[in-house]
């Protein structure tokens, strides 16, 4: 399967909303994640979801902080809009905490130091 120029290599999220992939991106060779939205599902949640889409994008795109993600393309392919984005390895932050894992205090504590920077 491919969005765009980008292939596709495995499921690795789905939400409310739509669905993210892990991807390749073949022309630099490098693994991306890939946030996607059905199009049709966007223009009926409203006339502005669409847009709003498209500013999550360009305003995460404008960031630069090794806290938060980086944004490398955005486009529409097929019924799909999508955000291609830096793929992260590991666990989610949410997944430990619905888990109710007792994180030691040292690790919560730069959790919240890294989290309160990338907000900076």
């Amino acid at each position: 399967m491919k969005i765009g120029r980008y292939e596709v290599l495995d499921e690795i999220g789905h939400g409310a909303m739509g669905t993210v992939y892990r991807a390749r991106d073949p022309l630099i060779e490098r693994t991306v994640a890939i946030k996607t939205v059905q199009i049709a599902q966007l223009q009926q949640e409203g006339a502005d979801t669409e847009s709003r889409f498209l500013r999550e994008a360009q305003s995460a795109g404008r960031l630069s902080h090794p806290n938060i993600v980086t944004i490398y393309d955005v486009g529409e392919s097929d019924a799909l809009a999508y955000i291609a984005m830096e793929y992260i390895e590991g666990c989610e932050l949410r997944v430990l905490l619905r888990e109710k894992v007792a994180l030691p205090i040292a690790d919560t504590c730069s959790f919240m130091l890294q989290l309160l920077e990338a907000l900076a």
